[in-house]
């Protein structure tokens, strides 16, 4: 990706004008310089990116509850004066405008999708009322921590996800402040954009908006009931449903903060300690021609993944010319000190650095989908004899190599579905009992519990390369479960090598983690620990069947695996409740 550099200012700032995504920014609402709207109009609430956000005034007290906007930059004034002001200051990434969230007394705040959708995801904050409320107290609250520091206090966010009938599709819960520890030092009250992973509440219509504090008294909680948000991403569901929705592996985490990501360059982000080892040697590297110089090391795929979008080596991506004159795409072959073995769950991850579209472009940008490049993924346990992992790949047509995103849910077994640059830091994991029926695995040529190796081989994404589909289940076949009749071409951002600033081209490669074996799958959001988030998982996708908007395949943990989440799945998660991976305890 390092031939995109250029673009991501382009992309970010790109007005919106959506397709198949949305995305509120709040940016295009119009305000005056250090100001705010609350509803005084009395209009009820604001769009933004096919957003409604409710709002309800009261013109008798002059208050409101629900949503507001505003771009006050001030993060320094306490109290009631700085209700409608952000503890960071600006929008999430910098941007002007942000939501403000109050929790009153006559209903939640509530986020309305003009269709029903799936909400990927949404930026969070404290408001600086509550924030300067919690560290330091007030006339109405308490200093969190109480006078000696102990006091376990928190501040909860919880989003309610429902469908068209009101019914609940799930909820997930984001800590604002957290001082629960026994180690006072690692209590916290966030203070900066966190970022809120919501698609375990699947298709939905609203989201709702509630707010909930250690510190509470005769007339209810103490603590402001205000935090802030930004944007907010969501996709409408209609048609087909992208089916591979596994979620990318964490590079780095904060062990501060329930142990969710974190941006290789947060202060207490550590190396997710999930991972027992990185790629030691260069076996190979054969790119593609028409690389710059800056892109050939391939040194820099090895060691642990550091999340930057420098830090790769290309493969290079093949002109039409160059593939039908027969030339192979660019590929390299790592070596590990340690074997990567077949055990439970994932086995390794592969890092490229592609990132998400934060808005859409006519030339085919959609907000929330990827730029993304595309490759093969092969093991050998002796350096000579590959097997390839079978890969699914439904993108329908080209990718424009500039500006075209695809919908990484349509990918499976393909390495480069996940973002790993701008502060997020993910990878594509792979399970080795994905090969372990291949001939080659079966007669013993291939060892899937000493693999040595791993080779990565370029997609040019122009269609003459295929996907293995035909080894896979199609998800429209249920009941009957039959897998795809043909192979699909695979589409992916091509021909990056004309990029007219010193081109990376195709696979940009940033590292390969080896994981530690999983001893409990019902750890499902692979924190280390069984417990109310993963059941909260779960639950969001229970009666779901492999296809649907709400399937999570990581939920499906009854032996043999079925393809559907119910009560079978629910009865493995409870017992291995509470259990605790050795990789986490150690």
């Amino acid at each position: 990706m390092g031939c995109r550099n250029w673009i991501y200012v382009i992309v970010v700032l790109a007005g919106a004008g959506a397709v198949q995504a949305e995305i509120a920014t709040f940016d295009e609402l119009i305000l005056p310089p250090e100001s705010y709207w609350n509803g005084a109009d009395g209009s009820g609430g604001f769009i933004s990116g096919g957003m409604h956000f409710s709002n309800i005034y009261d013109k008798d007290w002059a208050s409101w509850e629900g949503f507001s906007f505003s771009n006050i930059t001030d993060a320094t004034s306490m109290g009631f004066a700085a209700q409608y002001n952000a503890i960071t200051g600006t929008g999430q990434g910098g941007s002007a405008n942000y939501a403000v969230v109050f929790v009153g007394w006559t209903s939640p705040p509530t986020l309305t999708l003009e269709a029903p959708g799936m909400v990927d995801g949404l930026y969070v904050a404290n408001s600086s009322y509550a924030y300067y409320s919690m560290l330091l107290g007030d006339v109405f609250a308490k200093k969190f921590g109480g006078q000696t520091g102990d006091d376990p206090d928190f501040f909860l966010l919880t989003i309610i996800g429902k469908d068209a009938d009101g019914v609940v599709t799930g909820t997930v819960e984001f800590y604002l402040a957290d001082y629960r520890f026994e180690d006072n030092s690692k209590d916290y009250i966030v203070d900066t954009w966190q970022y809120v992973d919501v698609t375990s509440l699947g298709a939905v219509t609203s989201l709702e908006f509630a707010l909930s504090s250690s510190d509470v008294g005769d007339w209810g909680m103490n603590t402001p009931a205000s935090c802030v948000i930004d944007t907010v991403v969501y996709k409408l569901v209609g048609g087909q449903v992208s089916p591979y929705t596994e979620a990318g592996v964490n590079g780095y985490i904060d062990p501060n903060a329930g142990w969710r990501h974190a941006g290789p360059g947060d202060p207490d982000a550590v190396l997710n300690p999930i991972f027992r080892g990185w790629a030691a040697d260069v076996v190979s590297y054969v790119p593609a021609p028409g690389l710059a110089p800056r892109w050939t090391d391939p040194n820099m795929a090895l060691g642990p993944a550091t999340g930057s979008i420098a830090d790769i080596v290309s493969l290079g991506d093949l002109g039409q010319e160059q593939i039908d004159q027969g030339l192979p795409p660019g590929h390299i072959t790592l070596m590990f000190d340690e074997p990567v073995r077949q055990g439970g769950g994932y086995d390794f991850v592969v890092f490229e650095n592609g990132f998400a579209a934060s808005a859409n472009w006519d030339e085919g940008t959609v907000a929330g989908q990827m730029f993304a490049e595309l490759a093969y993924v092969e093991v050998s346990s002796n350096g000579e004899d590959f097997v390839r992992f079978p890969a699914v790949s439904l993108t329908s047509e080209r990718v424009d190599f500039l500006l075209g995103t695809i919908e990484t849910g349509n990918i499976y077994n393909l390495a480069g579905k996940h973002p790993n640059a701008y502060g997020t830091c993910t990878g594509t994991p792979f399970d080795l009992s994905d090969v372990a029926d291949h001939p080659d695995v079966v007669s013993g040529v291939v060892d899937i519990n000493d693999v040595r190796y791993v080779r990565i081989v370029d997609i040019p994404g122009s269609g003459d390369f295929y996907d293995q589909a035909v080894l896979h289940l199609n998800p429209d076949t249920y009941p009957d479960w039959d897998t795809y009749a043909n192979n699909h071409p695979v589409f992916d951002a091509w021909n990056t090598s004309l990029a007219p600033i010193d081109p990376s081209g195709g696979f940009d490669l940033e590292a390969i983690g080896v994981l530690k074996e999983q001893e409990y799958s019902a750890d499902i959001n692979l924190d280390g620990i069984v417990d109310e988030s993963d059941l909260e998982l779960l639950e969001s996708a229970l009666q779901s069947r492999f296809g649907q908007a709400n399937w999570i395949a990581r939920c499906d943990l009854a032996e043999p695996k079925d393809h559907v989440i119910d009560e079978a799945d629910k009865d493995v998660l409870l017992l291995q409740w509470l259990k605790v991976e050795k990789w986490r305890s150690n």
